[in-house]
């Protein structure tokens, strides 16, 4: 999937071979909670769509995800 706007000033991230464009200063933000996760996921109804997590879902740590 691509968007046709520019990725000019944006931080480029990869993660499970997606790429994806950031602001950087949401990046640096991003960071300080843990490592970014993009995944393209499908499910047995052939629902499908980006899945998107930050942290490692510990809520203790900051990574809060599914709390």
């Amino acid at each position: 999937m691509a968007l046709d706007e520019s990725t000019e000033n944006l931080q480029e991230i990869e993660s499970n071979g997606v790429t994806a464009h950031i602001d950087p200063g949401l990046y640096e933000q991003l960071q300080q909670v843990g490592a970014i996760n993009i995944d393209y996921v499908a499910n047995q109804y052939g629902q499908s769509g980006y899945r998107i997590s930050v942290g490692d879902g510990d809520c203790s740590t900051k990574g809060c995800k599914g709390c």
